[in-house]
């Protein structure tokens, strides 16, 4: 039986507590069946510009609320949540169908971990879609890289999922204390509330399935867009080797790389003052 709401977030200070129940009362889901794909995605904002925000492992739509409250005063935003089909060229077909249905030519496209690997390849299977294009997080997988993964996606689910709320822990722990405290609670309702083993492990599968597919996906094909593209990488992210992210870099030739010395995998939520202003400024800036 999941807990409740109010025993995961019983430590979280009152103001974030209430700042995501006042979003979910104002952002509710919009569905769309594409190809006998459910998507479930959040819409808001205004203006003539437009970010598909494309969150990483475990995430939802909604999980990038602070992403989204600081952007659509500016812009348009959608943030959607991954369907199970676990192929990316099928994720990637429901993303156009989405943009489709909400009358937009053309997006920035901001992806971090697996929202990056999504980006990385819809930017190639749907170029005339993609504006501008950043990515956090991110490198492309070595063979031996996906072979590992694969392995560890067959592992007994309780244990998949100790194992990330242990990641968790560890990826957060430069984050603020009160940052901590909220990311703790909130992970443990994804676990226990919003996914389901289905919902999970899908996700799982769509990276495995890019790195099983490089060629179908076109994942080491150059993509050059002067001043459209802007990498955000930490050094210290243990996520992936040096030479995953030198790949994912060759991969956009005369993007811009902003390198944070430390932050981890997540330096989004680490090192936020100077991430958002980073994303913030390439997604408005004039080219």
């Amino acid at each position: 039986m999941a807990k409740p709401f109010e025993d995961i977030y019983r430590e979280v200070p009152a103001e974030l507590r209430q700042a995501l129940q006042q979003f979910r009362a104002t952002h509710p889901y919009q569905r769309l069946e594409v190809g006998g794909v459910t998507w479930e995605y959040i819409t808001s904002g205004r203006g003539q510009q437009c970010v598909l925000v494309l969150g990483g492992g475990l995430s939802v739509g909604e999980t990038s609320f602070r992403t989204i409250q600081r952007l659509e005063g500016r812009m348009r935003v959608i943030s959607p949540s991954y369907p199970t089909t676990g192929r990316m060229d099928s994720v990637a077909q429901g993303l156009d169908a989405i943009l489709e249905r909400e009358d937009i030519r053309q997006v920035h496209v901001f992806g971090h971990s697996l929202g990056a690997a999504t980006g990385h390849c819809f930017v190639r299977l749907y170029p005339e879609r993609v504006d501008r294009l950043v990515l956090d997080g991110f490198g492309l997988y070595t063979p031996r890289h996906t072979r590992a993964a694969g392995l560890f996606l067959k592992l007994p689910y309780p244990l998949l999922k100790a194992y990330y709320r242990r990641v968790f822990r560890r990826l957060l722990s430069d984050a603020s204390d009160a940052g901590q405290v909220f990311m703790r609670a909130y992970v443990e309702e994804l676990f226990t509330r919003i996914h389901t083993r289905q919902s999970l492990m899908a996700q799982f599968r769509l990276l495995l399935d890019i790195f099983d597919h490089p060629d179908q996906y076109r994942i080491f094909q150059p993509v050059e867009k002067p001043g459209k593209v802007l990498l955000m990488l930490a050094r210290d992210d243990r996520g992936f080797s040096p030479e995953e992210r030198q790949a994912l870099i060759a991969s956009y030739p005369g993007a811009q790389v902003h390198w944070f010395e430390s932050g981890g995998h997540l330096a989004g939520l680490t090192q936020p003052e100077v991430f958002n202003a980073v994303l913030d400024g390439f997604l408005t800036e004039e080219v």
